[in-house]
């Protein structure tokens, strides 16, 4: 099978409807290809957490109108730009996203977190139900001296450990999960009903977000992760370098005033000391990667702005946006310049006002690239 044969069957692969021959077909092309691995399991976190939501929920009158203004985002996306819902397909990358998984990820979150805000003020969970409980999905992890051989509490201040053969997950049902990795080393820092923050010292955790944006962090020694729903993927190497990988809604990443938002389908490279590096397209190629790795943390020269801008194609209005303000005044205007290529300037916004790194300018044009971005903010 090839992507675009897996793509058409991952739905009914998820929810365990093809022949067996069929399924086992679609499993191995997912181990070998990251791409349909990913989708696939969106797929299945979502239909896992619409799964787990109480039955008894009535839903709110602006249950369907907020899905609906998500769904109705592509009409209005401009041509081109790959988007939450528009089209994702980047020549010569060989893998066609899914459209209309993105579309139904965008429906089903909404309804999950609309959900569950109402099921959180009608139960009173997320006002006194802080706790986060780990339980062990591979080999031995272990909280503090203890092994984790049943689910276990994590107090603040302890260190949650896995070995190169185990893996954990942390839960708390007013917040969401966190899945540690093998090799990696968490402690919970703060847990009640203004902030949940947790420490990733070294490793790889995937965290699944459903309470409100802004109340699950992640301190790295790159900076911090904000939450602002709900899916992503977060790894430290033994240096505190590492990469923030989002795959449902949107990540702020912020050290010392130095902050980016990471979008779905983006990554971030992160370094120590230093903080985030320029968001781009997961799949973008080496030449665009090399070209911001060198603006971002080896001097911002106006040589490698110039093998960015060379190298950026209509799927990188992401990384063009962060970089009008990181540029140097004398280079912005070829950053603007090119980002009004793939994405017209809004009604009342003026091309001077965003040279002038005007806050309410930028932040109505990221608004036009991104119009679900209000949804979850």
């Amino acid at each position: 099978m090839n992507c675009n044969d897996v793509k058409n069957r991952l739905n009914p692969f998820i929810d365990g409807e093809l022949a067996p021959a069929e399924a086992e077909a679609v499993r191995a092309h997912t181990l070998e290809c990251a791409a349909c691995a990913a989708e696939a399991a969106a797929l299945r976190t979502l239909r896992e957490t619409a799964i787990a939501l109480p039955r008894d929920i009535d839903p709110g009158e602006d249950l369907w109108p907020a899905i609906e203004r998500v769904i109705a985002n592509d009409a209005s996306r401009p041509r081109g730009w790959r988007g939450w819902i528009g089209d994702r397909t980047r020549a010569g990358a060989g893998h066609h996203r899914v459209v209309w998984r993105a579309a139904l990820a965008a429906a089903v979150v909404t309804a999950v977190a609309l959900g569950v805000r109402e099921w959180r003020a009608r139960t009173g969970i997320g006002e006194s139900s802080s706790a986060w409980e780990v339980t062990s999905l591979e080999g031995a992890p272990r909280v503090g001296t203890r092994d984790v051989t049943s689910p276990t509490p994590l107090a603040r201040g302890e260190w949650l450990r896995t070995d190169a053969d185990s893996r954990a997950r942390l839960s708390v049902p007013s917040v969401g999960r966190v899945d540690v990795g093998p090799a990696s080393a968490v402690r919970l820092l703060d847990a009640d009903a203004h902030q949940h923050r947790i420490e990733l010292a070294e490793g790889t955790l995937s965290a699944f977000i459903w309470a409100p944006p802004r109340l699950f962090f992640v301190e790295t020694p790159s900076g911090v992760a904000e939450d602002l729903g709900c899916q992503y993927d977060l790894v430290v190497d033994r240096k505190g370098n590492g990469t923030l990988d989002v795959t449902l809604g949107f990540v702020s990443f912020e050290r010392d005033g130095r902050e980016v938002i990471v979008p779905d389908g983006a990554r971030c490279e992160l370094r120590a000391g230093v903080g985030p590096g320029t968001p781009h397209e997961s799949s973008a190629p080496p030449g665009l990667r090399d070209a911001l790795a060198r603006f971002d943390f080896e001097g911002a020269h106006t040589a490698d702005l110039s093998r960015v801008l060379d190298a950026v194609t209509p799927n990188d209005a992401v990384t063009l946006w962060h970089l009008i303000p990181r540029a140097e005044e004398g280079d912005r205007s070829r950053v603007v310049d090119r980002l009004a290529t793939l994405v017209d300037l809004p009604d009342g916004v003026t091309r001077e006002a965003v040279l002038a790194l005007d806050k309410r300018a930028l932040q109505a044009w990221w608004t036009r690239i991104y119009p679900e971005w209000n949804l979850w903010n």
